[in-house]
């Protein structure tokens, strides 16, 4: 897929359509605390879920995409906890990175003949440097560095998790904060293997390395401008104190749900700084494995624990293996329905249906149509055995009939007596008539099989 079309689809399509659904029914949810319950549960474990695969993902746009997946988590998590102007919020600050990220890294494959595996560059610091600029600031604003704009809308749906006082948002607080460390890894992670590692492209390839033409850099300028300065500068217009910018007639919360004081004033310090700070660890750890021991890294990954946990979390929590082999594969319960979709549904169904009937009228209209030769001789073949064909339905079953009715007479005379031979003669007459017309056409075709063999 083009990385303008990831763009759009993860910067705008894909996160919207579902986060518009919940907030537009924010009338609904907020009498319904057991649905926001739930996805506030969802929201939680599918962030840090997405964020925990992205870790060791080593295709470019795909730690990309599956950023947004933890984002979309971060999203849910704000509407199921009645957030829903800092949910609309956090919607346009991840807008604006995510489509530089995604730009950033349509440029870094330009500009490498489309290379995705993050393994297969390295060193590109030097020749495309406002490439790397770009996906640096995203990267940045992604971790909710303080000050740029993902800080303002991520860590305070972090925090409203923690004064919600309940289980619930404990366990979304703590989920949020460990997905901010994975967060950090694996954007350091990607600019590291990009950027900062040893060049393991050709050197052709680095000899025709170029940085994003005048055209790619003007929507990369102005998207790096608005994820520094758009939180900062619209954070009192969403989620200030006392803001009724959306919630006044288009977004409904309830009073009790309302949680912007316990999230400013009642949080302990250490609690609110929590994410920044696991955040920064996260990030060191990157480039401190990746860049100063990379040595260590690779002999972590030959032990058979290291190597069973890279696996782990590089195949997806092995989830595509249990789809295909055990919910959709020959061992899974959706094959049955597989079976009856191909034996039913693409064999009698279509036999039976419109696609055998117009199989069969195709080939018998075929087969008729071959009959029509030109020649008279062969049309009176078909004559004749037309007549032939009429004589038996008309007079076998008459010369039948009366076959039954003489023997009828033969029994009744011998029981009785009193039947007289003329009359029984009548019916032994009558039954040759059929036959004697049989026998004229039979010579018939005969003698139209000898006129066209003489012909020939």
């Amino acid at each position: 897929m083009p990385t303008p079309v990831s763009a759009l689809i993860h910067a705008a399509t894909l996160v919207t359509a579902g986060v518009y659904l919940l907030l537009r029914s924010s009338p609904l949810l907020e009498y319904r605390p057991t649905t926001l319950l739930i996805i506030t549960w969802v929201g939680a474990i599918t962030a840090f879920f997405a964020a925990s695969t992205g870790l060791l993902q080593n295709d470019l746009k795909r730690v990309i995409a599956y950023s947004t997946c933890s984002q979309m988590g971060y999203l849910f998590m704000a509407c199921g906890l009645s957030q829903y102007n800092v949910a609309l919020f956090h919607l346009v600050n991840h807008a604006f990175f995510k489509a530089l990220l995604f730009l950033a890294a349509g440029a870094v494959l330009h500009a490498t003949y489309d290379q995705q595996d993050q393994r297969r560059l390295g060193g590109l610091l030097p020749f495309i440097p406002f490439t790397y600029v770009s996906i640096l600031i995203g990267s940045l604003s992604l971790m909710a560095i303080p000050w740029l704009t993902g800080f303002y809308s991520k860590d305070l749906i972090i925090e409203l998790a923690y004064a919600q006082y309940q289980f619930s948002g404990n366990i979304a607080y703590w989920l949020g904060t460990i997905r901010a460390f994975l967060t950090a890894f694996y954007s350091f992670r990607l600019v590291s293997f990009t950027f900062l590692n040893t060049p393991n492209r050709r050197q052709t390839t680095y000899n025709n390395i170029h940085d994003a033409p005048v055209i790619v850099m003007i929507p990369l300028s102005i998207l790096s401008i608005f994820r520094i300065f758009f939180g900062y500068c619209s954070k009192d217009l969403f989620v200030g104190m006392g803001s009724d910018f959306l919630v006044s007639d288009r977004l409904f919360i309830h009073p009790a749900h309302i949680l912007m004081i316990e999230a400013e004033f009642s949080i302990n310090i250490f609690l609110k700084q929590l994410p920044f700070i696991v955040s920064i660890i996260g990030a060191i750890s990157a480039l401190y494995l990746y860049n100063v021991i990379p040595a260590y890294r690779v002999n972590l990954t030959n032990t058979k624990i290291g190597r069973n946990f890279y696996k782990f979390f590089n195949s997806k929590y092995y989830i595509d293996v249990i789809y295909n082999n055990y919910i959709i594969g020959p061992k899974g319960g959706l094959s049955l329905g597989y079976n009856i979709s191909k034996i039913l549904d693409r064999g009698i169904v279509e036999l039976v249906g419109p696609y055998g009937i117009r199989n069969i009228l195709n080939s018998n209209s075929t087969n008729i149509s071959k009959i029509d030769t030109g020649n008279i001789t062969n049309y009176a073949l078909y004559i004749v055995l037309s007549r032939i064909v009429i004589n038996f339905i008309l007079f076998w079953p008459c010369s039948a009939a009366r076959d039954i009715d003489a023997s009828s007479i033969y029994i009744a005379r011998d029981s009785v007596g009193s039947i007289p031979n003329t009359y029984i003669r009548k019916f032994s007459y009558q039954n040759y008539d059929s036959r004697i017309f049989i026998i004229i056409s039979i010579r018939s075709l005969y003698t139209a099989r000898i006129s066209n063999k003489k012909s020939v």
